[in-house]
């Protein structure tokens, strides 16, 4: 699940938040990340020339990151279902449980 997501210059919003630093085609910092527009700053990337913005994307609602969570370990339990009970392989499942969770907000 991606914590961004790019958005035309013409339909993004004031109030939207940076997700990453905006550049210029030489690489200099526009604006930087966590930044929250506002029109003036929208016109100005206009006029520069910036096409598209990454964005910080809206926080789900709590039942639905719960019932992703849930998704994430019951995928889990069935890739491994038939890995066995081993200690190598507990600790290999709680890594990715972990790393897979580690990806929502």
């Amino acid at each position: 699940m991606t914590r961004f997501r790019a958005v035309p210059i013409d339909e993004a919003r004031e109030g939207a938040v940076l997700y990453d630093d905006v550049r210029d085609a030489a690489g200099n910092v526009l604006l930087p990340r966590a930044t929250a527009l506002d029109g003036a700053m929208l016109r100005a990337l206009v006029r520069r020339g910036v096409a598209t913005l990454h964005v910080v994307a809206d926080v789900p609602a709590p039942d639905h990151l719960a019932a992703e969570r849930a998704r994430v370990r019951a995928r889990l339990a069935y890739l491994c279902r038939h890995a066995g009970d081993g200690p190598a392989n507990g600790l290999l499942r709680l890594v990715v449980e972990q790393y897979r969770l580690a990806e929502l907000p």
